[in-house]
């Protein structure tokens, strides 16, 4: 399990794709929003989203030509529970 949560926790190392997620934290976004609210091309981070999403921290779905991603709350509570094992 350590393995695979210092895995997450590497993905989150990143600013670009900790602002993704921080930004999904209020919910699921097209991947047009969540560029334009970060302010980067498109390219850059639907980059930085492919990351997140093979390392399970978010999901996606299509709807038509759009794609729209959310957080994976159960990689979150994972992450979650090792933080919690560190502090105690």
């Amino acid at each position: 399990m350590r393995k695979n949560s210092a895995k997450l926790f590497d993905a989150l190392g990143n600013n670009i794709r900790f602002n993704i997620v921080d930004y999904l934290c209020s919910g699921e976004k097209c991947v047009c929003c969540i560029f334009k609210k970060l302010n980067r091309p498109q390219n850059l981070v639907s980059h930085h989203l492919a990351i997140l999403r093979e390392n399970g921290l978010i999901m996606d779905r299509k709807d038509g030509k759009w794609v729209y991603y959310r957080l994976n709350k159960k990689s979150l509570e994972k992450l979650k529970k090792v933080l919690n094992n560190l502090i105690y």
